[in-house]
């Protein structure tokens, strides 16, 4: 069903960024679209469980003896002229309009009809697990790329300033070298600390563009709605120790979920494949009318059972034995793996976000720390009692320091997000 488009200016936020991002993303989209296919085959499964109905008419003309005596037989016109030895050898053209109903029922197929539903199940739940853990994926992608916007933003505003301050401080420069105070060194200085700052303001414009470009990617936007990232993300993170959040990430990961689902339904295709070796039991049942014109006469009915046993097949069913054996043992190997490679993910991600929170917390310090020995030195500066150097080196610390407080910021909320989609319980649910 085509989902309704919002109205420009409606995103804003990085929850509507996200509700947006799994609606229209069009790589999820494509996703969804593979468990309608897994579906499908579980439908079909189940229907092969179930008794088999076919309708079919038609018309046949021959003048083979063979077919005439039978066909006149079925329409129940046989006379005893048609015994004649003239009549039997060459008996001239025959219609016969045939309509039939057939019904067939399996009975018992060694277990290869339940199996096969079995498999199916298992890898639909597969296939679901799959999409679910896609969505997780495409959460994070939006509140990472969100987070470096939102950084992108904050740094156009602190080099925005930082020009600002650059030009006022050439202005300073230019003023006290025409008073004689300083030298025309002193001036190159400035206007080529002004110039690296300005060049830095462009990169950080640059920046915000190519992360609102991939931005747009992620949430599927197609420019029919507009994008004001407006609002700093903030992510509600629960309260769990490490071992806590590996024994979540264990019990929670759709993708493990799925591969285990894959073992179940490889297992079911191996007593499908046995099922090859044991006996095929059918009910049969027809009904048909044949009629040398067109209608529904002479109806003769049918009912049976049939059996069938695979003698020999030329080694193909105990090869297709074999794959099924193997493919279940890989998946157990594949599955003992990507528990470590779980474990792994969550005991780095853990790791990520407590530095990145002492990056932060060590950051901000740092700029309230540059922050006061920029205001130091101005008035030393102002007094003659420092160089322009010395000076200009302090506002490129300070710039860069509060450049590397807002990224390490948002690190934080990347950070976050890392350690939920490892765990597996990213959702728009923890988006605040």
């Amino acid at each position: 069903m085509t989902q309704p488009m919002a109205v420009a200016g409606d995103i804003s936020t990085l929850r509507e960024s996200v509700e947006y991002a799994l609606t229209h993303n069009r790589m999820l989209g494509a996703n969804a679209q593979s468990v309608e296919q897994a579906n499908a085959g579980l439908s079909d499964a189940t229907g092969r469980l179930l008794p088999r109905v076919d309708l079919s008419s038609g018309v046949v003309r021959s003048n083979a003896p063979g077919d005439y005596f039978g066909m006149k037989l079925n329409q129940k016109g046989i006379t005893a002229a048609d015994f004649n030895p003239a009549v039997m050898n060459n008996p001239g053209y025959i219609n016969n309009y045939q309509t039939r109903v057939g019904v067939t029922m399996p009975l018992y197929q060694g277990g290869a009809l339940w199996a096969g539903r079995k498999l199916a199940s298992h890898q639909a739940d597969a296939s679901l697990y799959g999409h679910d853990y896609m969505k997780q994926q495409i959460v994070f992608q939006t509140v990472s790329v969100y987070a470096r916007v939102r950084q992108s933003q904050a740094h156009i505003e602190a080099m925005q300033g930082a020009v600002v301050a650059a030009k006022k401080r050439l202005q300073d420069t230019e003023a006290m070298e025409k008073r004689g105070v300083l030298i025309k060194s002193d001036v190159m200085d400035a206007r080529v600390h002004l110039l690296r700052t300005t060049v830095q303001l462009e990169e950080a414009k640059n920046a915000l563009a190519g992360s609102k470009d991939m931005l747009e990617q992620v949430m599927g936007l197609n420019g029919d709605v507009a994008l004001n990232t407006e609002e700093d993300p903030h992510l509600k993170m629960p309260v769990m120790t490490l071992e806590e959040a590996i024994e979540k990430a264990l019990a929670a990961r759709p993708d493990l979920k799925a591969l285990e689902e894959n073992h179940m339904a490889a297992s079911a295709g191996i007593d499908r494949s046995r099922a090859a070796f044991l006996p095929h039991v059918d009910l049969v049942a027809a009904q048909d009318w044949n009629s040398s014109t067109f209608g529904m006469k002479n109806r003769n009915s049918m009912v049976g059972a049939t059996v069938t046993m695979n003698i020999f097949s030329g080694g193909s069913d105990a090869a297709r034995m074999r794959a099924a054996q193997a493919e279940t043992v890989s998946l157990e190997y594949k599955t003992g793996d990507l528990k470590q490679q779980i474990r792994n993910e969550v005991s780095h991600a853990w790791r990520q976000l407590a530095e990145s929170r002492m990056r932060f917390e060590s950051e901000s310090e740092a700029m309230h720390q540059s922050d006061e020995s920029l205001r130091i030195k101005s008035l030393r500066y102002e007094q003659g009692l420092t160089k322009t150097s010395d000076l200009l080196d302090a506002q490129v610390q300070t710039d860069s320091t509060r450049v590397s407080t807002i990224r390490a910021k948002y690190d934080v909320t990347v950070a976050e997000a890392a350690l939920l989609l490892a765990v597996g319980a990213l959702s728009e649910e923890v988006i605040q």
